[in-house]
C-alpha cells in the first residue's frame, strides 16, 4: 500500500478498502502477513532507537562496510588486470601459431611423423 500520509500499517489500513478475504486460508495467510508486518514495523523502531543510543556503533559499521567495499573493489581490479592479463597473452600465443594454409605445417608434420616400418625398427 503506498499512501504517502500513513507511516504505520495501522494508519494504512485507515485508509485502504478491507480487503477481500474469500476463504479461511485467506483469511490465515491475510492475519500471517500482518503479524509479519507488525514484527517489521517493531523492529525498525527497535534500529531506529538504537541508532539514536549508540551513534559510535552506527559509524563503526559503516567504517567497516566502507572498508570491505573499498576491499571488494581493489580485488576486483586485480582479477580483471589479472583476466586482461591472460587473454592479451593467449592471443599473443595464437598470433605465434601458423595459420591453416602455412606451409610450415609440412614441416611440423614431418618432424613429427613415423614413416618406417616394423622392420627398420627391428635392424636397429
Amino acid at each position: 500500500m503506498d499512501f504517502q500520509d500513513a507511516w504505520t500499517c495501522e494508519q494504512a489500513q485507515e485508509l485502504a478498502p478491507p480487503p477481500r478475504l474469500v476463504t479461511d486460508a485467506d483469511r490465515q495467510e491475510h492475519r500471517q502477513q500482518q503479524r509479519r508486518l507488525l514484527i517489521v514495523e517493531a523492529d525498525e523502531r527497535a534500529m531506529a532507537e538504537w541508532r539514536q543510543r549508540h551513534p559510535q556503533d552506527v559509524a563503526n559499521e559503516n567504517a567497516f562496510w566502507a572498508e570491505r567495499r573499498t576491499r571488494w573493489l581493489a580485488e576486483r581490479a586485480d582479477r580483471r588486470r589479472r583476466k586482461a592479463l591472460v587473454i592479451s597473452q593467449c592471443e599473443l600465443r595464437q598470433a605465434s601459431f601458423f595459420d591453416d594454409n602455412d606451409d610450415r605445417w609440412e614441416d611440423v608434420f614431418l618432424d613429427t611423423s613415423d614413416d618406417t616400418s616394423e622392420e627398420e625398427d627391428n635392424s636397429e
